[in-house]
């Protein structure tokens, strides 16, 4: 075989990308040709199921919200034009609202339809990934242990923080690296590397693990799926008779790029937001908090409602954070304006720590000045 030393790692944000993109299909079949070179763990696969249903209804709810048409009432002005032209335009008015309800019905039961069958996965995505999934790798109470000492100083990759996954994963590759020379990792969480001018870099960090365990290594970096497949392929020489045409394949690569490069999970950013709303005025912890929310994926609609929530509150310095990393999604149909896009690159400063004394002190300069 072409690539008995090559080991093929997916990150479970690929997967889960299957349930964020329009043509996300089109991948299976190049993807399933590679099962033989996938290696896949467990954790891998308890995150996708895990995660498969809220990340397709977000993207479902974003897309089928495009596909509702609106409704429109009759204005007020038509009071003063005659009988018989208002009657008529009531009479359309409500034949035309009739059949809008029709379609907007229709929209929501097709969405509701497809979320079912991912619940059960009998969906496309799900049924396509089933034979890889099948190959899992149960981790070994050893890497558990080794992964829990990864954690807990802070090696990467994954977060201190965060439930042990991402360094349960990579204790596994390091394990089943071992007699292989050329690995190809395809994430889009920066913990593995770093992208730069459109080629990956491995952490050094982990890289010199690597060689640990193999003669110097080859590695490959991609947060494209389609990419990462394509380079696959074209190294190695395997058998690859399901390609996508060039445009498909550069149409997909551009929904790919458009997705964000790292993904917290959802339930630890609407945590720490539970935690900052349950707060009184900020302090350094709740300023990491929301720093480390700023630098994260773009949020969904759960996070977006948690931040709107967190802008209700009555402390300033909160409402000046957490303003900032409210941003609304930008409709499909209107493209952000030249002043939104440098507004939007510039990031969210957060406001000074208050110290001991201060709010004493600025209510005492208030009163001076209204004495005055």
């Amino acid at each position: 075989m072409p690539a008995d030393d090559a080991l093929l790692f997916i990150d479970a944000n690929k997967y889960l990308d299957l349930y964020r993109i329009d043509k996300g299909k089109q991948l299976l079949a190049p993807l399933g040709e590679q099962l033989d070179y996938i290696f896949v763990t467990q954790q891998v696969v308890g995150e996708v199921q895990r995660n498969k249903i809220a990340v397709a209804a977000e993207f479902l709810g974003q897309k089928f919200q495009q596909l509702k048409l609106p409704t429109f009432n009759v204005p007020d002005h038509l009071s003063s034009a005659s009988a018989e032209q208002v009657k008529d335009i009531l009479q359309q008015r409500r034949e035309i609202g009739q059949k809008i309800t029709r379609v907007n019905d229709a929209v929501e039961a097709l969405g509701l339809g497809i979320i079912e069958q991912i619940s059960c996965s009998e969906d496309e995505v799900s049924k396509a990934l089933a034979p890889i999934f099948a190959k899992a790798t149960l981790h070994s109470p050893k890497e558990l242990q080794r992964a829990r000492d990864r954690r807990e100083v802070g090696n990467p990759p994954g977060k201190s923080t965060n439930p042990i996954g991402d360094q349960l994963t990579w204790e596994q590759i390091l394990t089943h690296f071992k007699g292989k020379k050329r690995l190809w990792i395809i994430s889009r969480d920066s913990d593995y590397g770093t992208i730069y001018g459109g080629k990956g870099f491995l952490n050094h960090f982990l890289y010199k693990e690597l060689c640990k365990v193999a003669s110097a290594p080859e590695v490959y970096l991609f947060t494209d799926l389609i990419k990462g497949l394509e380079h696959f392929v074209d190294t190695t020489g395997v058998k690859a008779e399901k390609r996508l045409t060039p445009e498909d394949a550069e149409e997909i690569e551009k929904e790919e790029k458009s997705l964000p490069y790292s993904i917290p999970t959802n339930n630890a950013l609407l945590q720490a937001l539970a935690d900052i709303r349950e707060a009184g005025q900020p302090n350094s912890a709740i300023r990491q908090a929301l720093a480390d929310i700023r630098e994260a994926s773009q949020p969904n609609s759960a996070i977006r409602q948690a931040l709107a929530d967190i802008r209700k509150q009555p402390y300033s310095t909160m409402l000046r954070a957490a303003g900032g990393l409210y941003q609304p999604p930008t409709p499909a149909d209107k493209s952000p304006t030249a002043d939104q896009e440098e507004k939007d690159e510039q990031s969210p400063t957060l406001p000074p720590l208050t110290q001991k004394g201060d709010n004493e002190k600025r209510k005492d300069e208030e009163g001076k000045t209204e004495e005055a």
